[in-house]
């Protein structure tokens, strides 16, 4: 009788092999963001190896220092030789003095998602560790103590339209490391990461005492709170409330002062971002939270819109002040006016902010409600208000921002 052959332990590396085909297996064509760091190296080499994959490498060269093109073009050598198709993306135009990080980070972003768009590739994978989430909960951690913050860097997000995935979350740089070390590739080690002008780097020295594992798992933790709260908050708005056709929201005050804390800034997050279009950080949305709690009237603007907190019920509206006043035309197949109203009229007229123009059935509205209204207007001052005129070939609707 044969002796039977001892089981094959799976090393961390494997696992994590394992992990990344089990991620990618309804996958057929994604990119690869790759900067030439041991983490995105790693990241490469894994997904080449997976069968019946599509994959392309796209490498960002942000110019910031000298030697950048070197080292894309040292990823593009190490690409050809994994058979992998590779491009590099080029960072033009004036780089900011401050906040160049996320800056950078932003415009990264914006190159690789505008390839995957124009290539027909849907998803996009960044190389992000555990060592990477440990990082960011430890610098969040410093700051606030919302669940929202603390869940870190999630495994999956969109950015301009695209999938962005991040299955190495629960692998350690150690590991990939290791799979590069295995495999004999080498990897690129960039100056900015031993550079402590920059907070992560300082926390990643921190971090060296601390175990990893469980600043993933608070994050992981923060994830399924965030989930909660914001399932909770879609609730709250679907029974709260009332999206009116001119482009305002209202809710009870009580209501709002009924919901928990995360709750009530996820709410106003919604409403701030639909009737005003931005999105302010959420310091001033607990503030703002706060002060509607404390029950006094006022008014208030965040976001580019306009809080008016009366004693039983708050409007939200576009904050006038903020809107384009010169006239636009209106194309023949319409536009999204203000990012508020989808808006279509006859040839030769154009859209303003009604401002001090007034149609007698507006007169019910709150002043800064009835101001941020789209009029339309011809060569020849014909005004046209198409909330309330009702005249062939003139259309509003509000736009999908209002979907709460």
């Amino acid at each position: 009788m044969l002796a039977a052959e001892a089981p094959h332990t799976l090393t961390p590396a494997d696992t994590a092999q394992l992990s990344l085909a089990a991620a990618l297996k309804d996958e057929t064509a994604f990119a690869v963001a790759v900067s030439g760091g041991s983490d995105s190296m790693a990241l490469l080499c894994m997904a080449a190896a997976l069968p019946g994959k599509r994959v392309t490498a796209l490498t960002v060269d942000h110019g910031l220092r000298e030697g950048s093109r070197t080292e894309a073009e040292q990823v593009a050598r190490w690409c050809a030789a994994l058979a992998v198709p590779h491009h590099i993306l080029t960072w033009i135009g004036e780089k900011p003095a401050r906040g160049i990080q996320a800056k950078a980070r932003s415009a990264r972003y914006d190159l690789m998602t505008a390839w995957c768009r124009s290539n027909g590739v849907p998803l996009l994978l960044t190389a992000h560790t555990l060592n990477d989430q440990a990082e960011t909960v430890m610098m969040r951690k410093q700051r606030t103590a919302s669940a929202a913050s603390l869940a870190g860097i999630w495994p999956e997000t969109e950015w301009n339209g695209v999938r962005v995935m991040r299955p190495l979350l629960s692998v350690t740089r150690c590991t990939l490391r290791a799979t590069l070390k295995r495999e004999g590739h080498g990897w690129l080690d960039d100056p900015s990461n031993e550079n402590e002008r920059f907070e992560r780097v300082r926390i990643r020295r921190q971090l060296r005492s601390i175990d990893i594992a469980a600043l993933g798992r608070e994050a992981e933790a923060a994830r399924v709170q965030t989930l909660a709260d914001r399932s909770a908050a879609a609730e709250w708005l679907a029974r709260n409330a009332t999206v009116h056709a001119e482009g305002w929201i209202t809710f009870p005050r009580a209501a709002l002062a009924a919901a928990g804390r995360e709750v009530r800034v996820q709410v106003l997050a919604h409403i701030v971002a639909a009737c005003g279009g931005g999105r302010p950080e959420r310091a001033e949305l607990a503030r703002l939270a706060e002060a509607l709690e404390a029950g006094s009237g006022f008014r208030r603007s965040l976001g580019g819109a306009l809080i008016a907190a009366r004693k039983a019920v708050v409007i939200v509206g576009r904050e006038p002040g903020r809107i384009a006043v010169r006239p636009q035309p209106v194309p023949s197949d319409g536009l999204l006016w203000d990012g508020r109203f989808r808006i279509a009229a006859p040839e030769g007229y154009a859209v303003r902010p009604a401002g001090a123009s007034r149609h007698p059935a507006s007169e019910g509205l709150p002043a800064f409600i009835r101001e941020a209204l789209p009029v339309l207007e011809n060569a020849a001052g014909r005004l046209v208000f198409p909330h309330f005129d009702r005249e062939p070939g003139f259309a509003v609707q509000l736009g999908e921002r209002f979907c709460l």
